[in-house]
């Protein structure tokens, strides 16, 4: 144990003692990323927001020419936010610096910081704004060790993960192929002889100057408030309390590494006038378990986790075929626009869900037909959006919200829902409790406010019900989650926040012959700082605890110290963590945004009792060519659990990356 307490000391020491300082670009990404709260897993599709993020770092928006379309690609702009800074723009005409932009309703002082490293005011004439031609190839390797013993013999390949990708990028077209492999999936071996597990390829081209696309390979759709169709990651309940609009990005290539959450075929956007039309057809084969009864295939619930390692998990893999086709009819007039989308979806085999109560309203069968209609627009200061959706069944689904600033230092936002135990639909994605959007009611209040100088308080409070069974209850249930942040920024180099977040819901609990419904309540407190100790060095600080409660109590605490080097005038920077946690149990684990090499983050639940490390290395090699080297590393102390002793454990991770620019 003390070679490893040694370890984790010099790396934290190492970094320490060099003179750095996190990029704005990465700090920015971090924050939104961790205001996405314990929702965000290693799992989770954020590749499209880094990319954009990492797009405009290196190519800043104008915000003197830039449409709406453009400025969602920033990810922290609300569209009320950017309906005010477009009517300024068209009013007082070129926008020269930030603190012209100061002067817009909705531009906090804080929100100018977060977009400042990727925007710039540069005036471009619209007949000159030619996209330079960008070629990105990112070859990846990744691989863990573990003390605890493992059986690695009962997957079909390494433990090594595999990820390549290449992408070009220019004012037309757009073309690339992504390619990986999981640990333990075979490599040019076996049942993966072709190599990868994982191929993605897309393409979209621009057929007219009006900016109308057509889209082949894998792309995914997102439209309305996302009760119909919504692929990929969206922002749900977080610290950003007033962020409850999903803004319809349409259709767009996809080239991210999640096995599920895409199409595969044809699609195009299509404007002409007020009206924006954008059809798609997908045929895809995705993984199930299938089987057969009487002479008919079916299949009792898809495969999603996107390993094909052993016996089983390359059984079902592909076996299923899946056939989407659906539309999407905007009209957008002034700053209202109204949106019909229909997705009609087919099965080879049917969907049979097991007896068991939480099943009995969910889809089954070979096929289904949503259809949603949504809206959004505003009325002086008050942002209305919502949406309406149909199923099969007659199942229906209502979501409405309004966002609001009835102050210059304040604003208010709200969501309602009412979705229906029939209601289904294989692509949904909407602002809810429930990640299945099925059989919830719910009413969500949000507020953030600028007391003072220097002092924001975002908070919001959530109500929700379901009226039947759920897979984690035993009864209908009710649940409350409230969260309440304070932050504090004496100077432009120095934070500090202080988050409470508590849940409480009603989840099963089996006792002897008897299930039924026990509260389960999570309180977490965080205190988090930041500083700039000067231009090369600054620093983050946590102190977090969680309590847990449901029949037997749990507690937890988790502490860290990060350092980032980032030398004025250098071609490398590092950064490097040392994380103390102690926890009761699984209950009362605690999760920590780590930062990672280029387009990878991880989000670590942390529990039991050890220390967590990290150290991140960049280097650029020439004007080309990039190098990232993450080193991580979990130390597990021996202790006693339930009168039982546990050994002492750790599992290192080492994750190279390559960028070459051409």
């Amino acid at each position: 144990m003390m070679k490893k307490l040694v370890l984790f000391i010099c790396i934290s020491v190492m970094v320490s003692y060099t003179y750095s300082q996190e990029p704005a670009t990465q700090q920015t990404i971090e924050d939104l990323l961790e205001s996405g709260g314990e929702a965000m897993s290693d799992d989770t599709d954020i590749q499209e927001i880094l990319e954009d993020l990492e797009h405009f770092r290196q190519n800043p928006l104008k915000v003197n020419v830039a449409n709406s379309k453009e400025f969602l690609k920033l990810h922290l702009l609300s569209e009320l936010e950017i309906n005010n800074l477009i009517a300024f723009r068209k009013k007082t005409g070129t926008i020269y610096s930030l603190y012209e932009m100061a002067s817009i309703d909705g531009f906090t002082p804080d929100i100018l910081e977060k977009i400042e490293p990727f925007i710039s005011f540069e005036i471009q004439e619209n007949n000159n704004r030619r996209k330079r031609v960008v070629n990105d190839l990112f070859v990846r390797s990744t691989r863990s060790f573990s003390s605890s013993a493992s059986d690695q013999s009962k997957y079909e390949g390494s433990p090594e993960r595999y990820y390549s990708r290449i992408k070009h990028v220019s004012a037309n077209i757009e073309y690339g192929m992504v390619n990986e492999k999981d640990p333990g999936e075979a490599f040019f071996r076996k049942s993966n002889k072709q190599g990868f597990d994982y191929t993605s390829a897309f393409l979209n081209f621009k057929i007219d100057q009006a900016g109308n696309r057509i889209y082949v390979g894998d792309y995914h759709v997102r439209f309305g408030q996302g009760l119909v169709a919504w692929q990929g990651f969206s922002m749900g309940k977080s610290a950003e309390a007033t962020q409850v609009l999903r803004s319809n990005q349409g259709i767009r290539s996809y080239s991210s590494t999640d096995e599920n959450q895409f199409f595969r075929g044809f699609a195009a956007q299509v404007k002409s006038g007020n009206f924006t039309f954008s059809p798609f057809l997908s045929r895809n084969r995705i993984d199930a378990h299938l089987d057969t009864l009487n002479g008919e295939a079916f299949f009792g619930a898809f495969q999603t986790s996107g390993y094909h390692r052993a016996e089983s998990e390359i059984a079902g893999e592909n076996s299923l075929r899946q056939l989407v086709g659906g539309a999407n009819m905007v009209y957008s007039y002034d700053r209202w626009s109204f949106g019909l989308t229909t997705v009609y979806t087919h099965f080879d085999a049917k969907l049979d869900r097991s007896g068991e109560p939480y099943n009995l309203f969910l889809p089954d069968g070979k096929e289904s037909i949503v259809t949603g209609f949504d809206w959004k627009g505003s009325i002086k200061k008050v942002f209305f959006f919502g949406e309406a959706a149909i199923s099969k069944n007659s199942g229906k689904a209502f979501l409405a919200g309004i966002m609001t600033k009835p102050a210059s230092n304040a604003e208010f936002s709200m969501v309602y829902r009412n979705i229906n135990r029939t209601y289904s639909s294989f692509f949904s994605n909407a602002f809810t409790e429930s990640s299945r959007i099925n059989d919830e009611h719910g009413m969500y209040l949000g507020v953030k406010v600028l007391p003072a100088s220097r002092w924001m308080i975002q908070a919001y409070a959530d109500f929700f019900r379901h009226k039947w069974i759920k897979y984690t209850t035993a009864a209908p249930a009710r649940g409350t989650e409230f969260s309440v942040q304070v932050s504090y920024n004496p100077s432009r180099e120095s934070g500090f926040y202080l988050k409470f977040f508590q849940e409480g819901k009603e989840q099963r609990l089996i006792a002897t012959n008897l299930k039924y419904n026990e509260l389960q309540l999570i309180n977490r407190l965080r205190l988090n700082f930041t500083h700039d100790v000067n231009e090369q060095i600054s620093i983050k600080s946590r102190i977090e605890s969680s309590f847990y409660s449901k029949i037997i109590k749990e507690k937890g605490y988790l502490i860290y110290q990060d350092v980032i080097f980032k030398p004025a005038g250098k071609s490398f920077s590092m950064n490097g963590r040392l994380a103390y946690f102690s926890t009761d149990g699984y209950n009362s684990r605690l999760y920590a945004y780590e930062n990672d090499v280029l387009y990878s983050f991880s989000v670590p639940a942390l529990y039991g009792k050890g220390l967590r490390s990290y150290f991140n290395f960049q280097q650029k090699l020439g004007l080309k060519l990039t190098l990232w080297l993450k080193l991580s590393e979990t130390y597990q102390f021996a202790q006693v659990v339930e009168n039982n002793k546990v050994d002492s454990s750790s599992k290192t991770e080492i994750k190279i990356q390559m960028r070459y620019q051409f």
